[in-house]
């Protein structure tokens, strides 16, 4: 579910289908960019509202388009939706919240700069500020905001923001330009004839006329086999859904059998690859992966140092073959300079084992050691459970942030194909960030897409030694 992505909110209305099917409608949107919808349904009776929530709850299955209910808690409780959206005279936020649960998304309508600043004081997810505009599909509300008042009503929120009323095709431009993180939308879509057709040009009417795309840069080193480092980073993140740049900071010499030689990139040179990427095309996440020395730890860490943006870091120290790939002097500059930077790291067991200083016999050991090496609560930790021998691998994901220790279970899959694996995982974990999951839900995408990249990958013959994992399996036939 990509809770955080407001971008076009889709807001229902089924006096607008002229005898078309409401699922069918909503999910030709979806297909068209549409990236968060709300059923909102005042004239139906609440069997018949829940009857629609639940066929549209499994039609947007699988779509990480989250179901939000309008104004309708009990409603939204009923169906298991992603949330609810309540206005100024329904159901008093707090009660809402412990109805709906600490995961699930709660937006609030906003009518004034008063209410703003209340909203100030709420952990709501969203707010609505409404009406931007007058528009005939909601009369009930006070006076507009217009274009100065959307652009203060962004300056006022700690909380993300969608605009809601008069949400159109010449209207869109401006109101973005506003700062917003989105536009709710209703006649535009649900009155159009193609809604699909409808909300790309919407969508590409954001942005001045461009479409945003999640970007990730990756720096880690280039593998000349293409199963692992810079190439599976790249393949990994293009996958999923992500734009993907590149560091390269050291050339490997290597195919499926193993790792003959590294060569380290000059530092300016790394240096400058990332400066170059993030002046100009910039990213919403970076994935971190092999860091041959102390001192391109450093100077990648004076780079960053400062920025916001997501790291996921990889703390790769030995390739599959087992081939050293970083010098020891450097792992304890890694420890102290990069890993406190990071959002995430994502260490396998002997990884893991390093960078604690203590050996890990079982699975038991797992949350002990990812809240050792969360640096006292303020880092996420994914333990990656790939080198015991269960048949079932049990991934930790430890939640720095809400102190939530999760677990990622799979299948193993008996295969050779194993090369890249962590690269691969780290990559997809830091491409989801980057669309605006949450860290649980990263977490988990990030998961299923290397489960079944390893079993799809298992299928194949690649080199004579430890083969890809299938990065596009979700492109075979």
């Amino acid at each position: 579910m990509n809770r955080n992505d407001l971008r076009l909110y889709l807001v229902t209305d089924s006096s607008l289908l002229n005898g078309r099917d409401m699922v069918d409608v909503v999910m030709k949107a979806v297909e068209g960019g549409v990236t968060m919808v709300q059923l909102r349904e005042k004239h139906l009776s609440p069997h018949d509202f829940i009857a629609v929530a639940k066929r549209l709850k499994k039609a947007l299955c699988g779509t990480n388009v989250p179901l939000i209910i309008n104004d309708n808690v009990e409603v939204a409780v009923a169906v298991d939706a992603d949330g609810v959206h309540i206005g100024q005279s329904d159901m008093p936020y707090e009660k809402a919240r412990q109805m709906m649960g600490k995961d699930k998304i709660i937006g609030l309508s906003v009518e004034s700069f008063d209410d703003i600043t209340e909203a100030n004081r709420l952990d709501v997810d969203y707010i609505g500020v409404s009406p931007v505009f007058a528009t005939p599909t909601k009369t009930d509300t006070a006076t507009p905001f217009g274009l100065k008042g959307l652009a203060k009503a962004v300056e006022m929120s700690v909380h993300p923001t969608v605009a809601i009323g008069g949400m159109n095709l010449s209207t869109v431009a401006e109101v973005m330009a506003t700062g917003t993180d989105g536009i709710a939308v209703v006649s535009a879509i649900m009155g159009a004839k193609n809604p699909k057709e409808a909300s790309m040009r919407l969508s590409e009417c954001q942005g001045n006329g461009k479409r945003n795309m999640p970007k990730v840069l990756t720096i880690a080193g280039s593998d000349s086999g293409g199963g692992a480092g810079i190439q599976a980073d790249i393949k990994a993140i293009s996958a999923t859904g992500s734009y993907a740049a590149s560091a390269i900071t050291a050339v490997t010499v290597q195919n499926t059998m193993g790792v003959q030689q590294v060569f380290p990139v000059p530092t300016d040179i790394v240096v400058g690859q990332i400066e170059c990427v993030l002046s100009d095309i910039g990213a919403d996440a970076i994935k971190i992966g092999m860091l041959h020395s102390a001192e391109v730890i450093e100077a990648i860490s004076t780079t960053l140092k400062g920025r916001s943006i997501n790291i996921v870091l990889d703390p790769v120290m030995v390739s599959t073959s087992g081939h050293r790939l970083i010098e020891q002097s450097a792992i304890e500059t890694l420890k102290t300079l990069l890993i406190p930077m990071a959002r995430v790291i994502t260490p396998n067991i002997p990884e893991a084992e390093v960078l604690a200083g203590e050996k890990i016999v079982s699975q038991c050991d797992f949350p002990r050691i990812a809240r050792k090496l969360s640096c006292d609560g303020k880092i996420s930790v994914l333990m990656k459970a790939g080198h015991l021998e269960d048949d079932n691998v049990v991934d930790v994901f430890y939640n720095a942030e809400t102190d939530e220790m999760i677990e990622l279970k799979s299948r193993r899959v008996y295969t050779n194909n194993t090369h890249g694996t962590g690269c691969t995982l780290s990559s997809a974990f830091a491409s989801y960030i980057a669309q605006g999951y949450d860290l649980n839900d990263a977490a988990k995408a990030a998961k299923d897409y290397i489960s079944k990249a390893l079993t799809s990958g298992a299928k194949y013959k690649i080199g004579n030694g430890h083969g890809p994992v299938d990065h596009f399996f979700n492109l075979r036939r």
